[in-house]
């Protein structure tokens, strides 16, 4: 089968990690620092992202959020082109309109560094880096706030998911200064309270980009893969210079469902290849099918969609569609809703072959663009077919609130 085909190596890639894995370890107190090297008293169970992966293990569920869940969805657009040493941050519903706008300080560059994600939400609120540090939240009514600190400077980037409910935080910590790059993964209340370092790696690289089900998901970059733009394969042909996360906005090539207690994997959400967002039914593979928040294959039965030429696809929250470029081969077109069986849908707006589109709900898509020479931000609605553009520009980086 043609999917397969194409994740023989991907899948030996994502999953020959083996036992040589750092091991989980656990610390308390302030903000970790990041080690040069795996301490060899902390040794890895097989599971702990190489070898077999185990059964999913139950985590404490975390409390109620105090913070309202906003009802109306909106996509968070992130313009990382914006102007130098910035980015931008809007808030887009189902009307067009940007209900909230921000801006953010970008990381310290280092030399050849990957980039790491800026912003995500929960059920309340959309967080964001600003700077090497500093943890902010912006609303939809345009509030913003300061949340937490980072321990990331100019050698170190930091990038976190936060839970749901808006308690805990995950964080990775890649240190430039030392070499090999040295990976911190941690754990904490969003206050600091609990603090435990549950991953250390100076040869695996991964970092938290959401929560489900209060399991930790993080993007992976594959085995032996240093975090560099000019090592790492994000299954395109563009440069990650112009098109930084390739065909996703997590970077890597896929995900690992982690216990947020010890790092050991719970599962492995594609073999490589995820594309668009993930959402409640998944993350669409560029192979042309689909992977649920379980790791399980969702075979589209559709050889002949985007799959076909690796365009970026995004499967919808109810898990009947995959919105992707293009009706033919090529890096842009109009953009397609792939049913299972070989069925689509042509809409009238186009779009291009790295960029994906999010969903706000099954019935209305916004489109993003991560350079402004391919195109302008739009939302679709799919029952009348209408196309309302959008007054701000970025790729979508997450639909606020989360429906994870």
């Amino acid at each position: 089968m043609r999917w397969q085909a194409a994740l023989v190596l991907l899948g030996a890639i994502a999953c020959s990690c083996g036992s040589t894995a750092s091991a989980p370890a656990s610390s308390s107190g302030s903000h970790a620092s990041p080690v040069a090297a795996v301490s060899p008293a902390a040794t890895a169970t097989p599971s702990a992202l190489g070898g077999a992966t185990s059964g999913r293990t139950s985590s404490p569920s975390p409390s109620a959020s105090p913070n309202p869940v906003t009802e109306t969805s909106f996509a968070v657009l992130v313009d990382l082109f914006a102007a130098g040493t910035s980015y931008n941050i809007a808030l887009v519903g189902p009307d067009g309109r940007v209900a909230a706008r921000t801006s953010g300080a970008k990381r310290s560059p280092i030399v050849d560094s990957i980039e790491l994600p800026y912003a995500m939400a929960s059920r309340s609120r959309v967080y964001y880096l600003d700077g090497n540090r500093t943890v902010r939240y912006l609303k939809a009514d345009g509030t913003t706030g300061l949340v937490t600190s980072l321990p990331g400077n100019a050698h170190i980037h930091a990038a976190f998911a936060v839970t749901p409910d808006d308690s805990r935080i995950a964080v990775a910590l890649l240190d430039y200064s030392v070499r090999p790059v040295s990976l911190t993964l941690y754990v904490e209340d969003v206050g600091g309270a609990h603090h435990s370092v549950i991953f250390r790696s100076t040869t695996k690289y991964l970092w938290p980009v959401a929560w489900h089900a209060g399991h930790l998901l993080v993007a992976y970059l594959g085995p032996n893969t240093p975090p560099f733009k000019s090592k790492a394969i994000y299954l395109s042909s563009r440069s990650l210079n112009d098109y930084p996360y390739g065909p996703s906005p997590y970077g890597g090539i896929n995900f690992h469902v982690l216990n947020p207690a010890n790092a050991v994997r719970l599962a492995i959400i594609s073999g490589g290849g995820s594309s668009g967002l993930l959402t409640k039914a998944g993350t669409a593979v560029i192979q042309g099918d689909a992977d649920d928040l379980a790791g399980n294959w969702i075979n589209w039965n559709s050889p002949h969609n985007y799959g076909s030429f690796s365009a970026a696809g995004s499967l919808s929250p109810d898990g009947r569609m995959i919105a992707a470029c293009c009706p033919r081969p090529g890096p842009s077109g109009q953009l397609v809703i792939w049913y299972r069986g070989d069925q689509s849908r042509i809409l009238p707006v186009t779009v291009t072959s790295i960029d994906w589109v999010g969903w706000l709900d099954s019935t209305h898509l916004v489109t993003g663009f991560y350079q402004v020479s391919d195109g302008s931000p739009s939302v679709v609605d799919l029952v009348t077919d209408a196309v309302t553009p959008i007054d701000a520009h970025g790729i979508v980086a997450a639909i606020f609130p989360t429906d994870l």
